[in-house]
């Protein structure tokens, strides 16, 4: 498939979920009827990747999940199931699997893969810990789980240093611990929760405000915890920290620190050592003017305020905003409309941490310093709350119902 841009503009978003699909819709929205829009992604669906630690519980993952080509077509997108596999920057040529696209503008948006080759342990033959990262893992660290509650044992959960999306590592500690109380065996599982964060809560925002909540909820529920600890490796029955302390595991799930997507480091010039896109306050593209990236993909080549890190932390709400203000200068930078006012939104951060029999409310905002809200709430009203976030998330993604926050 060879596609030619001479008679209009062309503009390609790699990636479809929440920043590829926040960067569609919005393009949609500000170009001209002449303009053409058009998503790559190689799974067909989008699923809510924040409700995966449910899906190791046993809920089924199609209550968060949609076909992306009735969903992007009903707003006249167009979606080709592909994998991106290479970016000739210096012709505007995507290469998929179904052959080349030419773009006049294109937004990387492909999220990031976990570097399980980072800890001996997370990955090949000797294999012996498990994540949360896609369905095929969720179901395998479901599997796994489901043999400790036949034969209950010592539980790690943690995420390791370079790990960018934590909410989902709390959430399964704590709905852990009220799964284990309720088939009666948490007594004969000693669990312990690691981070390489400095301490409970930091999430990527410095979520002061959560740290004394969550510290009191590990308390209670005789969850130890080990913060800003590194992994030396995992074995078959222990986890052993950089400290050189071994933590005693029948079953360790750690999520791994992340990459940018293996296949774009193939393309010259295109990402930085670790496969991030490096853009510029705009999104753009340090070296590249007419490619962009939002979302988990890209790394800023400079810490923006209020964040402390070139790297956003991974959350839904935030990837769809960093896809929506792309979008916005990539149309302006086409004529069509005026660029985005900020970098980041002013709220960074909105989510609800469901840990079963209890949980947080938190959230972030700033310009130059973040602010912090984290709020306990009981059973079931925090469960509700984690429902109506998803929902209405989902909703908003199926419909491109962008103007709404």
């Amino acid at each position: 498939m060879n596609e030619s841009t001479s008679y209009q503009r062309h503009v390609v978003v790699a990636g479809g979920s929440f920043a590829g699909l926040g960067a569609a819709y919005t393009l949609r929205e500000r170009l001209g009827p002449g303009d053409r829009v058009t998503v790559v992604e190689p799974s067909g669906r989008f699923v809510f990747a924040l409700s995966l630690v449910w899906a190791v519980l046993g809920r089924s993952l199609y209550r968060g999940s949609f076909a992306l080509d009735p969903a992007l077509e009903a707003k006249g997108i167009k979606y080709l199931r592909s994998a991106v596999r290479e970016v000739r920057a210096d012709e505007n040529v995507v290469r998929t699997d179904d052959g080349e696209i030419r773009y006049d503008r294109l937004i990387i948006a492909t999220g990031g893969r976990p570097n399980t080759t980072a800890i001996p342990g997370l990955a090949g033959e000797f294999r012996s810990a498990h994540w949360i990262v896609g369905e095929d893992s969720a179901v395998e660290a479901r599997e796994s789980l489901r043999r400790l509650f036949d034969d209950p044992g010592p539980l790690v959960i943690g995420a390791a240093p370079g790990a960018t999306y934590f909410s989902g590592v709390y959430e399964l500690a704590l709905a852990l611990d009220t799964v284990l109380r309720r088939r009666g065996i948490r007594d004969r599982v000693p669990f312990t929760f690691i981070t390489g964060q400095p301490y409970l809560g930091d999430l990527g925002f410095d979520q002061r405000a959560a740290r004394a909540k969550l510290q009191t909820l590990f308390t209670e529920r005789n969850i130890t915890y080990r913060t800003g600890v590194s992994i030396d490796r995992v074995g078959s029955h222990e986890v052993v920290l950089g400290s050189g302390e071994t933590l005693p595991a029948a079953v360790s799930i750690i999520m791994p620190p992340f990459t940018g997507d293996v296949d774009l480091w193939k393309s010259p010039k295109l990402t930085d050592e670790h496969g991030f896109i490096p853009v510029n306050d705009r999104y753009q593209h340090v070296t590249y003017p007419e490619i962009y990236a939002a979302g988990v993909a890209c790394s800023f080549d400079r810490p923006i305020p209020p964040l402390t890190e070139p790297r956003a932390p991974h959350t839904g709400y935030l990837a769809v905003r960093m896809g929506q203000a792309a979008a916005q200068n990539v149309a302006a930078s086409l004529g069509s409309g005026p660029p985005a006012e900020r970098t980041l939104p002013y709220v960074l951060d909105v989510r609800v941490l469901d840990g079963g029999s209890t949980g947080l409310f938190l959230t972030s905002w700033g310009t130059k310093r973040l602010q912090n809200v984290a709020i306990r709430l009981p059973h079931p009203l925090i469960h509700y709350l984690k429902a109506i976030q998803e929902r209405y998330l989902v909703w908003r993604l199926r419909t491109g119902r962008m103007d709404l926050p």
